[in-house]
């Protein structure tokens, strides 16, 4: 009898140890390619507008940056919560002005705790054309979990200066001023391009409907693009400007 005991006990410790050993549903796992970092939100519990020094046109940005870029973001690095910016890994896909490493650090204005009203985080594989310009060295508030060997960039205007990249079905690309930087006379309407793909209905819709697919925040915090323009065009303008 005291056998049998001794060899319930032993099981029910076994068990025991085994449950011990087994995460619980809710736990987080560790990062990986296949889990990349997110931000821990995207739109913050207390929106801010910022007050711009200058909204800057097309030509203004293209001048005034050090560098342009299409580029996707990567992980999320991390937020400096009583500060102003969110860190994010960003990986070069093609740079049309400047010298870019093929991965550099951008930071975004916002954090989990407050974002720009209509200027939600970006998250993992965003793509956007971004108008940057380079942290200077004397900027001593970088928060020390950076990996300092990449160089660190803001976005030019803030919220102006960047558009969002999108297919049609063909996979053509195109590139999108959203109404926060296209929205007042700015931005957007301040490129030179004839053909505005916005009034093209048919099209648009591949347009917003993949933009929407390959990020769904983008329909509930703004409404469809004022402005679209084909990446042959908007790359010609660059180029006008250089």
């Amino acid at each position: 009898m005291k056998k049998l005991l001794c060899l319930i006990m032993s099981l029910v410790m076994l068990l025991l140890i085994a449950g011990c050993n087994t995460p619980a549903a809710d736990t987080p796992t560790q990062p990986t390619e296949e889990s990349p970092v997110l931000p821990p939100t995207r739109i913050g519990d207390h929106p801010k507008t910022v007050s711009l020094y200058k909204h800057h046109t097309f030509e203004e940005a293209v001048e005034e940056s050090d560098a342009i870029a299409r580029i996707r973001i990567g992980d999320w690095l991390g937020e400096v919560t009583e500060g102003t910016n969110t860190y994010f890994e960003a990986e070069v896909l093609e740079c049309f002005k400047g010298e870019l490493s093929k991965t550099f650090i951008l930071a975004q204005n916002g954090t989990s705790r407050s974002t720009i009203g209509g200027f939600p985080l970006f998250t993992y594989g965003n793509e956007f054309l971004v108008f940057l310009t380079r942290i200077p060295d004397w900027y001593d508030d970088l928060p020390d979990y950076l990996n300092t060997d990449y160089e660190v960039y803001w976005i030019t205007g803030v919220y102006v200066t960047i558009l969002d990249v999108s297919y049609d079905d063909s996979g053509n690309r195109y590139y999108a001023a959203t109404p926060y930087a296209g929205g007042n006379a700015t931005f957007g309407e301040s490129m030179d391009i004839s053909t505005n793909y916005m009034k093209d209905r048919e099209l648009f819709k591949q347009i917003y409907a993949n933009a929407i697919a390959d990020d769904p925040i983008r329909a509930e915090t703004y409404h469809p693009y004022p402005y679209v323009f084909a990446e042959a065009d908007v790359i010609a303008l660059i180029k006008r400007y250089l």
